[in-house]
């Protein structure tokens, strides 16, 4: 099995790259650390990069980097991957502060790249914007989600929970959830969501939002799997991005996520829910759906 650690980065395509560029700077609060002919990467705080932008003739994902668990090398992984039937290659300075790295395509035709070193490139966190703790999860509407989880097990991914039978969340660390997938007739970002802090950055967030004329689409409201309090809006490029505060830590070894108040069932274990129940725990409703 390769096993990974994090979601380190994802690369989106953008028919307007400088616009997409001034929102993760000037809204987001995020540091562009290098820029060349083909990409501009930017951090969240120390890592050379957490997005990448390219220009694209259509605007969306590409794909995402994972990085590898200590101990295993990228021509391991890629070994693996190509032994299993996945066509892998290595690559070297693909990426700006990634030595080297494994690529392939998943199975819904997004690229994932496996990395084991990043540059530690940017000098922390910035002065301005909503300045979010991390790149905290991505979901992906994919051809068949119970394919997809299964997929992504290989690589040391955990299912935690599902809405009905459409709607996957996997975990490869302590978070609640790192990657999801929703079954779809169409090829796309899902979402992208940002953790910060508590409510009350989540609140001065909105209000950031709110200055910069970007309207709430949902929320916020606590979801039920993963019991994040979560809110969305669209980038300039219409990416929906969630920003989100306290979910669920999972503890693999036991099966189970560290007990909150707020819990329906004591131990809260991995479960199947409901559509309405999941969406929001508060009863709250909102215009836009969001699955």
């Amino acid at each position: 099995m390769v096993q990974v650690f994090r979601l380190a980065y994802v690369h989106f395509g953008s028919q307007n790259p400088e616009a997409l560029l001034q929102y993760y700077q000037d809204v987001i609060g995020l540091t562009v650390t290098h820029r060349d002919a083909q990409h501009a990467y930017v951090s969240t705080s120390i890592d050379h990069h957490n997005i990448v932008v390219s220009e694209a003739p259509e605007s969306g994902l590409i794909g995402f980097g994972l990085q590898l668990s200590p101990g295993i090398s990228v021509a391991e992984a890629a070994q693996t991957l190509n032994a299993n039937g996945i066509a892998t290659s290595v690559k070297a300075d693909a990426f700006q502060g990634i030595p080297e790295l494994a690529e392939f395509m998943d199975m819904d035709g997004y690229v994932v790249h496996l990395f084991s070193e990043m540059e530690v490139a940017a000098p922390g966190f910035n002065s301005r914007g909503i300045r979010p703790n991390k790149v905290g999860h991505l979901s992906l509407r994919v051809n068949d989600a119970k394919k997809s989880v299964e997929f992504y097990k290989q690589f040391g991914f955990f299912n935690t929970d599902w809405i009905e039978d459409f709607f996957g969340f996997m975990t490869c660390n302590r978070d609640h959830h790192v990657l999801n997938f929703a079954t779809s007739d169409y090829k796309a970002m899902h979402h992208l969501a940002l953790e910060l802090r508590d409510y009350s950055h989540l609140v001065s967030a909105m209000d950031h939002l709110g200055s910069h004329n970007i309207p709430i689409l949902w929320g916020p409201s606590r979801h039920g799997a993963g019991h994040n309090i979560a809110t969305y809006h669209r980038d300039p490029d219409g990416n929906m991005i969630e920003l989100f505060t306290d979910a669920d830590v999972f503890i693999p070894e036991l099966g189970i996520f560290e007990p909150r108040p707020w819990h329906e069932h004591f131990p809260q274990k991995p479960r199947v829910w409901g559509t309405d129940e999941c969406i929001t725990r508060w009863g709250t409703s909102f215009e836009q759906s969001l699955v």
